[in-house]
């Protein structure tokens, strides 16, 4: 199957694209915004159209077709899901909305991913490569940019959806928005709730999962050189999941446990444009609380504060751009727990870390570079640094341009590695941050009056003080982390094509060969765990006369699971078999205020695993509303 995707996605070199992919402007690459075809970096964008037409339930369906992603969902909808980026470990990749870094802190810095949902996102911008020096320690590997917030309205705007489907499973939301000269403001609240599946390879207990979002977000512009954007947002969930049977066989057993899980971003950004230079000054908020109930009878509680303010300043000169960023990052970690034969779970700790850096961008006629540097002071560690270097070459035709990127980036250890996780995980307070040299060089090339476009990239990464989160610790019996021995290398090739065949027919295809390896104890070079060697995707959309219809075929590649079973070895290597997962949405355009949509997903019912031990979800399907006026 492997082998079929990669043709198709070379086949369709014949065929298709975005008109205006490489003019669409990107406010991710840069500390400034900046057209896609100017940067030096990878970078993907997915429309808000393009989130309707696949009518996605969460951001991790639409990562599963952008090149490079490596999506891990631990079991059915509302279970703990992941995303590796060129090989990278989950917590290092930084997510933001609407520009507030949004990784939880309370569970080991990462995003889960499974949380944030489809319906009111306007656009996502994914920037693959070295970010840590323009946005600091959670993006060593990568950076997604999920923008829930649209200036572009004019008067006010109602919309609605129901949906109802497989697994008991319901949707329902609406949005209000209104916008004016000097005013843009936008309300929304969606909620879903499904029984889900058995993620247990046994028994017959479906896991289910709710989930509650409150989304408010906005702009306003007192005078002509003076903008207040804002934003508040807010989830609430319950995710069912199952034990471990730790006597027997590790593996997830029925149980009936449960996590409550509370996420809020908040932000405010004042913008003041003078002349030819910006100041902006913005403050944000990440607060993450999770709440686990099992048979115990304490709750487990974890709790994570991120607090950031920022001032940055833009000189704009005739091809010249100069950016200074001063910062302050407060964290703060609180964990309740039962004591056990591990020790107290319960601690509060702290954390703060004061960085400046800068960034210069020359914008030519063939050429276009750029130089970020940044350096961190921190509480808790050694002062760090990260840099990054981008070029962008353009050829005489303008429909070929070639573009590289160098850097080096840096990721601090959690608050979980560093002082443990409950009685399942064994701290180590003396780890140091992981290092990260990478590059990478690619092209995009422009066909058929721009409706084909064509991206390739090859990059390398070298990690050192690589952490590893499940090193046995036999005098305790439990896990705990260390900083491995010598390098663990990332490098691979991503292909890309979008193409618009007609003004009715669009194709997209991915694929991405990774190969991912670290040192084990003994020194050996092994393959890291969930990173498949091979994924692609190939989507097609065709548009009636009044309808839509989107078909997607995703393929996951082989890849390598730990396994720690209850008698030795105490822990080994498993296979994780290779799957492809058929998708199809459709859409009927009623009348100018009302589509009826429809969902299949897994169309052929395959059985799967993206964590070992932990099953996913067979064929759904889902049917609902639109409305809008």
């Amino acid at each position: 199957m492997k082998y079929f995707l990669i043709a198709m996605a070379w086949l369709c070199l014949a065929a298709n694209a975005d008109d205006n992919l490489l003019e669409t402007i990107t406010v991710t690459a840069s500390r400034t915004a900046v057209q896609v075809g100017e940067t030096g970096s990878s970078v993907s964008i997915i429309s808000k159209e393009q989130i309707q037409r696949r009518n996605a339930t969460n951001l991790a369906d639409l990562l599963r077709e952008v090149p490079g992603m490596a999506v891990s969902q631990q079991g059915s909808l509302g279970a703990i899901t992941q995303v590796r980026v060129r090989g990278a470990e989950a917590n290092q990749v930084l997510v933001l909305i609407d520009g507030i870094e949004a990784n939880d802190l309370s569970q080991g810095s990462e995003f889960n991913f499974t949380h944030l949902m489809a319906n009111q996102i306007e656009r996502i911008e994914v920037v693959r490569g070295p970010q840590s020096a323009i946005w600091g320690s959670d993006a060593l590997a990568a950076v997604i940019n999920v923008i829930t917030r649209s200036d572009d309205l004019s008067g006010t705007a109602l919309s609605g959806y129901a949906e109802a489907g497989s697994f008991k499973t319901g949707r329902t939301g609406f949005a209000v928005k209104h916008g004016s000269h000097r005013n843009n403001v936008k309300f929304s609240l969606d909620h879903l709730d499904t029984d889900g599946t058995n993620i247990a390879r046994s028994g017959t207990e479906n896991d289910g999962y709710r989930n509650t979002t409150a989304n408010l977000g906005g702009s306003y512009n007192p005078t002509d050189n003076l903008l207040l954007s804002y934003l508040l947002r807010n989830t609430e969930s319950t995710t069912e999941y199952d034990d471990i049977d730790f006597f027997t066989s590790r593996l997830p057993v029925d149980a009936d446990f449960s996590t409550e899980s509370s996420q809020t971003y908040a932000g405010l950004s004042l913008v003041y444009k003078p002349g030819d230079l910006t100041h902006t000054l913005s403050f944000s908020r990440t607060d993450t609380e999770n709440i686990t109930s099992t048979t115990s009878p304490h709750d487990d509680e974890s709790r994570g504060v991120n607090d950031q303010l920022r001032y940055q300043a833009n000189l704009v000169l005739e091809g010249h751009i100069i950016t200074g960023m001063l910062e302050y990052e407060r964290a703060d970690f609180e964990q309740r727990g039962a004591a056990s034969f591990f020790g107290n779970p319960n601690k509060n700790l702290d954390a703060d870390t004061k960085s400046i850096a800068l960034e210069y961008r020359y914008d030519g006629d063939h050429l276009d570079l750029s130089f970020s540097g940044r350096h961190d002071r921190n509480s808790e560690f050694d002062d760090s640094g990260a840099w990054r270097a981008t070029a962008a070459w353009h050829l005489t035709n303008d429909a070929t341009s070639l573009h590289a990127s160098i850097g080096e980036s840096v990721k601090n250890p959690t608050f979980t590695e560093r002082f443990g996780f409950f009685d399942t995980f064994i701290g180590n307070p003396d780890l140091q941050p992981e290092e990260s040299f990478s590059w990478e060089i690619g092209v995009r090339q422009s066909l058929m009056n721009k409706r084909m476009v064509l991206t390739a990239a090859w990059f390398d990464a070298d990690l050192d003080n690589e952490i590893n989160g499940f090193a046995f610790d036999v005098s305790s019996g439990a896990f705990t982390a260390n900083n491995v021995d010598g390098q663990s290398n990332r490098r691979g090739i991503e292909l890309g094509l979008n193409f618009t065949a007609t003004e009715r027919l669009s194709v997209a295809t991915s694929y991405t060969y990774l190969d991912a390896t670290q040192a084990d104890i003994a020194g050996r070079e092994v393959t890291e765990i969930r990173r498949p060697n091979h994924t692609a995707s190939v989507s097609a959309n065709y548009t009636f006369d009044r309808a839509n219809l989107n078909i997607a075929v995703m393929y996951t590649g082989d890849q390598e699971d730990d396994f720690f079973p209850p008698f030795p070895p105490y822990q080994e290597r498993v296979n994780l078999p290779g799957f492809t997962l058929v998708n199809i949405a459709g859409a009927y355009h009623l009348n100018e205020r009302v589509d009826l949509t429809l969902k299949l997903e897994n169309t052929l019912d395959k059985n799967y695993e993206q964590v070992f031990g932990f099953s996913s979800p067979g064929f759904s399907a889902r049917g609902g509303v639109r409305v809008s006026w």
